[in-house]
């Protein structure tokens, strides 16, 4: 199959060639369904600049050729319409605030490559219901998910490290949370917050699920929202009874020893019994 199919761009979008590159650069008119073709008059498409189909309305789908590598900032910022939208596995990078407002967008394919969720990315995406990170996420930055109102899934890997100021603002839909280990960096008011009459409040309903001694148990704790443990290890039972407390053992077991003790006194005594009758004759 051809990767560049012969398509009509002079009505959608705009491009330039650099170094034997081509970028898009823009649109014209009110497109509701674009197709980049892989090569722009024989030159791979690797890019699509800043703000190129910034509060472009109408467009409801874009299909991504797999030679693109960068999507700029702000490039689909107010794409109210846009419905979806699939990644190619070579971009390695999107910009800040590049799909912010796209207030329909229902899902998002985010390829493996990405390594950063930047600055305001998803900002006000109010459809948006499930994010899964791939593994080689490592970084949310501030308000990446702020005002995903509808938001009540997200799938965190193991190579997160920093959640950044207010990203998960206002997803009042996000009632639980599972964070790994890994993350040692929250930023103010990360996760858990909404508006409220004075300033911000908790989200009362959301639960954090953590290890215990992690940053996410710190930061759940300190900002009063709803903590539950993962596997607990025989030492963190021990901690929980760090307060020389005694520990309850169930009746079964008092009884259970109670008996056999009293039943291995009478066979002790029987024996005693015996070597003293055998002893006087």
């Amino acid at each position: 199959m051809s990767n560049n199919p012969k398509i009509d761009l002079s009505d959608q979008i705009t491009y330039t060639i650099i170094n034997n590159k081509a970028t898009v650069t823009g649109f014209k008119g009110e497109p509701e369904y674009i197709v980049i073709p892989g090569t722009i008059e024989g030159h791979p498409v690797t890019e699509i600049r800043d703000n190129a189909f910034y509060n472009c309305s109408t467009l409801k789908q874009i299909q991504l050729p797999e030679s693109l590598t960068f999507i700029g900032h702000h490039c689909f910022y107010g794409c109210t319409s846009l419905e979806g939208i699939d990644l190619p596995e070579n971009v390695s990078e999107i910009g800040m605030g590049c799909f912010c407002k796209c207030s329909n967008l229902s899902y998002v394919s985010l390829p493996s490559k990405i390594t950063v969720i930047p600055d305001s990315c998803f900002r006000y995406c109010s459809s948006l219901k499930s994010v899964e990170l791939s593994e080689n996420i490592t970084s949310i930055e501030k308000f990446a998910f702020s005002c995903c109102t509808y938001l009540d899934t997200v799938e965190l890997d193991n190579s997160l490290v920093s959640i950044g100021d207010y990203a998960f603002f206002m997803c009042d839909s996000l009632k639980s949370l599972s964070i790994p280990e890994s993350v040692t960096c929250f930023g103010n008011e990360a996760i858990g917050y909404r508006p409220a009459i004075s300033g911000h409040s908790v989200i009362d309903d959301l639960k954090i699920t953590c290890d215990k001694d992690s940053a996410a148990y710190d930061y759940a704790q300190s900002n009063a929202i709803e903590l539950s443990y993962g596997t607990e290890s025989p030492a963190a039972f021990d901690s929980l009874n760090n307060c020389k407390l005694p520990i309850d053992v169930p009746d079964f077991f008092f009884w259970s020893g109670l008996i056999l003790l009293t039943v291995a006194l009478i066979s002790v005594f029987i024996s005693q019994r015996k070597k003293k009758k055998r002893s006087r004759f």
